[in-house]
């Protein structure tokens, strides 16, 4: 490949890039505004109506609204990914800062395959931090008496579902980062340059690990994650 032919090239992988990233905060919510404070009172009116699989309307709304936005980030996130992942190969110059910022979008995309898996699980988090609301409150302190004492009502079922689900893809997902991370360490060691260089994707590696562990660790046993969650500190 010619010298002109390869600087055109990164040229373009750089532009794509750039406007990828822009694109990532830009573009869901032009597709999916929102706004999502409509959520406890829906909630609340699924709550109370005893729950189940199937969403009233108004709280299938913003699942859906909550789906689609995610979707719409990994389907941007992803090539994004790719793209960083292609400049860090090419341009060894700058290696290192294109590396951190191909981690950083892993991590975005890891956060936002978890939106759109279990959307109505990432809306939860709502609840805890919008304004006191009576009906809300009392909800909620039914949901942590029905977690500590049973009987679980179909609706609790419903949301400790998505809660696992959320936190069994990011544990998925982080040791699929770490196990590809630890993978690049070792094809630079046995390379055998600068094998300090070759140490670097541990460091992140290791953090994915914990991750994964502490993600499995809720999975076994979600009700304790879970009641920090309906009490705001999740």
């Amino acid at each position: 490949m010619s010298t002109t032919h390869a600087r055109r090239l990164n040229a373009g992988l750089l532009a794509m890039a750039l406007v990828l990233a822009v694109a990532f905060f830009l573009a869901p919510p032009l597709f999916f505004p929102g706004p999502f404070d409509d959520f406890p009172r829906a909630f609340a009116a699924y709550w109370s109506s005893g729950g189940g699989r199937g969403f009233p309307p108004d709280l299938q709304h913003l699942v859906d609204q909550q789906f689609g936005y995610h979707l719409v980030r990994v389907v941007i996130a992803l090539p994004l990914l790719v793209v960083l992942v292609a400049l860090a190969v090419r341009l060894r110059r700058f290696r290192l800062p294109l590396a951190v910022l191909a981690l950083a979008a892993a991590a975005l995309l890891i956060l936002n395959v978890q939106g759109f898996v279990s959307p109505f699980g990432t809306l939860l988090p709502l609840l805890a931090s919008h304004p006191a609301n009576a009906d809300l409150t009392a909800d909620l302190a039914q949901a942590r008496d029905q977690l500590a004492h049973g009987p679980i009502s179909p609706a609790l079922h419903v949301m400790l579902d998505e809660y696992v689900r959320w936190h069994v893809v990011k544990g998925v997902l982080s040791g699929l980062l770490a196990a590809v991370l630890i993978g690049l360490s070792v094809v630079a060691w046995r390379r055998g340059r600068r094998r300090w260089y070759s140490l670097l994707p541990t460091v992140p590696a290791v953090g994915a690990l914990v991750v994964v562990v502490a993600n499995v660790t809720t999975v076994v046993n979600p009700d304790p994650g879970f009641l920090l969650l309906l009490q705001g500190s999740w």
